[in-house]
């Protein structure tokens, strides 16, 4: 397999990069300054809406993680993943982008989004929910492109150490029964591979959270 990421140079996406490639996946690093890059692949410096197709060669998936996880830094229409959703029209490249626990539903009855709940606030995201909620319902409208979005919980925690323990649901907020929903930033990135790895679901969201074993 080989993968392109978009936001390599961050430092969720470098913590990807670093995993794909020890899980043997190759990978190609889409970024906008030459500024801490990781990983052995090849670079691709350029502003992300002067990305082509030919960008990807060889790819099986792009992994998108600036359009939600840092949509503060953009204009709305002016993401990358509109973007890239045209250029993957009609092609067999699959798309996953990292989502936000915004338009997440709070339980089963799938009547609120997390967006809409007062008693659940994402203290891992100093970004706009509605915009990645109007963003998300964009996205659902696409049909001609094999993507698929997978999103933390309410908290990630970019300084935590990962416990390598994950688990995945759908379109609900993930929570355990001591109310806990959160994820470390490496973990986050072992996450995304092992979803790689056990095949991405078409046009769906999919959620993940870390279970820490309690003494």
């Amino acid at each position: 397999m080989k993968i392109a990421v978009v936001g390599a140079n961050t430092a969720l996406g470098s913590s990807i990069v670093r995993k794909a490639e020890e899980s043997g996946i190759g990978v190609v690093s889409l970024v906008t300054s030459a500024i801490n890059l990781a990983g052995q692949g090849r670079v691709v410096i350029k502003n992300f809406q002067d990305l082509l197709i030919s960008d990807f060669n060889d790819c099986h998936c792009i992994v998108d993680t600036e359009s939600f996880l840092r949509i503060d830094k953009y204009s709305s229409d002016l993401l990358p993943i509109w973007h890239l959703l045209e250029l993957l029209k009609g092609s067999s490249i699959k798309l996953l982008t990292l989502g936000s626990s915004s338009f997440l539903y709070t339980d089963k009855s799938r009547r609120n989004l997390v967006y809409e709940s007062e008693c659940l606030c994402s203290e891992s995201e100093a970004i706009s929910p509605l915009l990645c909620v109007n963003a998300y319902n964009r996205l659902k409208s696409c049909d001609n492109v094999n993507w698929s979005v997978l999103c933390p919980p309410l908290l990630i925690d970019k300084a935590g150490y990962g416990c390598g323990n994950i688990e995945f649901s759908n379109d609900i907020l993930p929570m355990g029964v001591d109310g806990d929903s959160s994820i470390s930033q490496s973990d986050f990135s072992l996450a995304t591979i092992e979803l790689l790895k056990r095949g991405l679901p078409l046009r769906s969201c999919v959620s993940v959270r870390a279970i820490r074993h309690h003494l």
